[in-house]
C-alpha cells in the first residue's frame, strides 16, 4: 500500500539519519508527524538563535549580534545547520543520471573532502509563491558546511541555486507525475541500491520552466554519500519519494518501484547487523 507522506516526513528519511545511529527502519512510522518533530530537535534551537529578518541571504541572529557572522557561516553545530531564505531546489522526489565524472564533498564540518561518483538530478526549484499558495511559510534548511556549500546561503553566481531541504510544504511538484504539484508517495528501497544524496549541493537554473509552468534546475550530487558526507555503509535501506506517481500516468510503463533502479535522491537509514 503506498503510503502519502508530508516534505518533513521526507525530510526526517534525507536529512537526519545521523540522529538514528542504527535504527531498524521498520520500527520507524514516517507518517507521524509527532516522531518527526520529536527527532528534529535541532529545528527549536535555530527557532531559539534566529528571527525573521534577512541579511545576505542568513536570518539574522538576534541575540547577540556580534557574533552575527560567524554563526552565519557556521550556523547550528559543526554541520552548519542553518534556515536560509529564498527559492531553493528540492529534489527529495527525482531520479538522477551518472555523470561517469567525479563530485568532491565537504565532510566533518567542511574539515575534509571526499570524492564520490557524481549523478545529475533534474529538481523542481520551490518559491515562496508556492509556500504561499499551500499556507506555509518557505522553510529551507541546509548544512552549509557540508555538500559543496562552503558556508555560505548565498549561490556563487547568477544562474545557480542551492538545493536544501523542506520543513513544512505539503505538496511540491512530482518529477515522476509530469511536474505536476502533488503530495508525495514515498516508498522503500531495498539494500544495495544506489542512490543519491541532493542535500546542500549547487544546481545550474534551468533556462526554461516545464510545460505546465514549474521553474526546475539541474543539480550536480554525489552517489551512495549519507547525510553528512561519509559513504553510506552498504547495509542500509532507503526511503524515497521518487517514482511515486509512475503508472499513473498516461502511456506510462514504469512501476513506482522501478525508480529505485533509477538512482533516486534517498536518504540511507542503517540496518542492524544480521
Amino acid at each position: 500500500m503506498k503510503k502519502v507522506l508530508s516534505a518533513t516526513a521526507i525530510l526526517l528519511s534525507i536529512v537526519f539519519t545521523s540522529f538514528w545511529g542504527s535504527a531498524n527502519a521498520a520500527s520507524i512510522d514516517l507518517s507521524a508527524e509527532p516522531l518527526v518533530l520529536a527527532q528534529v530537535d535541532t529545528r527549536g534551537d535555530l527557532r531559539d538563535r534566529v528571527d525573521t529578518r534577512s541579511n545576505d541571504g542568513v536570518r539574522r541572529d538576534d541575540r547577540n549580534s556580534n557574533d552575527y557572522a560567524s554563526r552565519a557561516s557556521r550556523g547550528v553545530g559543526k554541520q552548519g545547520l542553518t534556515e536560509c531564505s529564498g527559492d531553493f531546489a528540492y529534489c527529495g522526489a527525482s531520479t538522477c543520471k551518472p555523470t561517469g565524472k567525479k563530485i568532491k564533498v565537504d565532510q566533518d564540518g567542511g574539515k575534509t573532502t571526499k570524492e564520490y561518483e557524481e549523478a545529475v538530478c533534474t529538481c523542481p526549484i520551490i518559491t515562496r509563491e508556492m509556500a504561499v499558495q499551500q499556507g506555509v511559510a518557505l522553510h529551507g534548511l541546509a548544512a552549509v558546511n557540508e555538500g559543496n556549500m562552503k558556508g555560505s546561503c548565498q549561490p556563487p553566481s547568477k544562474g545557480t541555486i542551492w538545493s536544501y531541504a523542506e520543513l513544512k510544504l505539503p505538496e511540491w511538484p512530482q518529477q515522476s507525475a509530469g511536474w505536476k504539484t502533488l503530495a508525495p508517495i514515498a516508498q522503500e528501497c531495498p539494500v544495495g541500491r544506489k542512490t543519491v544524496n541532493c542535500w546542500d549541493y549547487l544546481c545550474t537554473i534551468d533556462p526554461k520552466p516545464t510545460a505546465n509552468g514549474v521553474k526546475t534546475a539541474t543539480c550536480r550530487c554525489p552517489i551512495n554519500e549519507g547525510v553528512f558526507g561519509h559513504p553510506a555503509g552498504g547495509n542500509e535501506v532507503y526511503f524515497t519519494a521518487a517514482g511515486g506517481y509512475f503508472g499513473q500516468n498516461g502511456g506510462d510503463k514504469l512501476k513506482q518501484s522501478d525508480a529505485c533502479k533509477m538512482f533516486p535522491v534517498s536518504g540511507p537509514i542503517p540496518q542492524p547487523n544480521q
